[in-house]
């Protein structure tokens, strides 16, 4: 009966382990834009007097004139969110290193009229130029990036295999990706909203899902509590 105490602690354990690393890499951080309206004004602006074209210059002006600027920006959404996960992540990366550039899809911007199609060519343009102009860097980061994945997912392994086998260790090990993988995921979305702000336009604020916080709670408390099992089971048999 002891043993089969024991041998049911380290499953439940080792599912734990399994479970929060399933959190931690598939829940998001999500990127929001609170003012789409206000960034589309800028990023238009921006790119008029970036390409200096008189012709959308001068369509500009006729908006302002003929005061139909405000409908048609009434015609975007006024908040975006994109969800961005280990996952997500991954897939973007594969996808920029096969076709050499993101899509609306990828991003999630929508293109449901002609204004939400302009709009999102802007930005894809922007977005595009700027990976292009530093193409070299952003392969190699993404190559790093996914070593880096596998690799946490290899540790979350190793910490379920040496739960599954009664080892004390594997508190640490459990430790190190769950603390390590969460705050990796909150400096890559860190890094990339500055990138953004950098190269295309200002105002976006990051939410960390309350399911990634979970998937690092149970982490941790797995962590802790795993010894204390493991001493306990053992001084029973």
């Amino acid at each position: 009966m002891k043993k089969f105490a024991s041998i049911l602690f380290r499953v439940i354990f080792t599912a734990a382990v399994c479970i929060s690393g399933f959190l931690l890499l598939e829940s998001p951080i999500t990127i929001n834009v609170q003012n789409v309206r206000g960034m589309a004004q800028k990023v238009i602006k921006k790119s008029v007097n970036d390409t200096g074209d008189s012709r959308l210059k001068g369509t500009l002006k006729l908006a302002k004139d003929f005061g139909v600027e405000d409908k048609i920006l009434e015609q975007l959404p006024k908040k975006y969110h994109n969800d961005m996960s280990y996952v997500s992540l991954y897939n973007l990366g594969v996808t920029y290193q096969e076709n050499g550039e993101v899509s609306a899809k990828n991003l999630s911007f929508p293109e449901n009229n002609e204004v939400q199609k302009a709009v999102s060519n802007l930005l894809l343009n922007k977005i595009n130029n700027g990976l292009d102009e530093n193409k070299d860097k952003v392969n190699q980061s993404i190559s790093i990036f996914h070593y880096c994945l596998f690799a946490t997912i290899l540790v979350f392994i190793l910490a379920a295999l040496l739960m599954l086998f009664g080892k004390y260790w594997a508190s640490i090990i459990l430790l190190i990706a769950a603390i390590g993988s969460f705050g990796a995921l909150q400096f890559l979305a860190n890094q990339l909203v500055q990138w953004l702000e950098s190269n295309v336009v200002s105002g976006i604020s990051l939410t960390t899902s309350p399911i990634l916080w979970a998937g690092l709670a149970l982490g941790i408390i797995a962590a802790i509590i795993w010894p204390l099992i493991l001493k306990l089971t053992k001084k029973r048999q």
